[in-house]
């Protein structure tokens, strides 16, 4: 027996066959005798489990369960929300640290006395003066 069918035999027993095709699977129950058993066989399982189905009853209505999910719910959801984050020192010093790098080096160049216009004025006041020892072959210049 095709599974295809099979499976149309199903949908046609729980009633959710398209019209078109319930023609069509009838008439192969009609043709087939293994299809015309399965069928048999089907509906029996399918009111012996209608008929066995165990009844539960509970004292509360489904709405108290309901209720019961949705408080569960918002309390996760507002346990699991985020606190608003406060300010630590370590927040303001990863900030502060790099700003303050930045700014020694600004000024390491903007008053350093080797800046190009200082320089000039220190070579202006320096002297320099020449010893040489031609016996020894050394000569010494000394800058003051």
């Amino acid at each position: 027996m095709d599974e295809k069918k099979s499976l149309e035999l199903m949908a046609l027993l729980d009633g959710a066959e398209e019209l078109g095709r319930r023609e069509a699977v009838e008439a192969w129950l009609k043709s087939e005798p293994d299809a015309a058993a399965l069928r048999d066989e089907l509906t029996w399982v399918s009111q012996a489990l209608r008929s066995h189905e165990p009844v539960a009853k509970v004292p509360e209505t489904r709405e108290f369960y309901w209720s019961q999910i949705q408080r569960r719910i918002q309390a996760e959801a507002a346990q699991a929300a985020p606190a608003k984050p406060t300010r630590r020192l370590s927040d303001w010093l990863s900030w502060l640290v790099p700003i303050a790098g930045v700014a020694a080096v600004t000024m390491l160049f903007t008053v350093h006395p080797w800046q190009p216009g200082s320089r000039t004025s220190g070579l202006n006041e320096a002297s320099a003066t020449t010893y040489t020892s031609e016996t020894d072959g050394v000569t010494i210049h000394w800058i003051d």
